[in-house]
């Protein structure tokens, strides 16, 4: 498995300070929170396709990266600006 990408967060609040892992989705790049060397089964899962670790609500979905997506929408704006042009 490719290493997920992985962080740790310090929250303060009134009540003390909290430290926890963290983990981002590959598909829609929410931060989770997660135990430690937990599996990526109860993180969410693990999306077969790209080897990405996911979060539970982009498991049963079709593989999206957040790069493609990216990808996607800087073609489309391309296409408007070309469009643009030829008005």
């Amino acid at each position: 498995m490719r290493s997920a990408r992985t962080g740790y967060a310090t929250l303060t609040t009134p009540e003390g300070v909290r430290e926890c892992d963290t983990f981002t989705c590959a598909h829609c790049q929410n931060i989770r929170r997660v135990a430690p060397f937990c599996d990526p089964a109860d993180l969410g899962g693990l999306c077969k396709t790209c080897m990405g670790v996911i979060c539970e609500k982009c498991v049963g979905g079709v593989c999206d990266p957040i790069m493609k997506k990216i990808e996607r929408q800087e073609k489309a704006a391309q296409a408007r600006r070309w469009m643009a042009e030829c008005i």
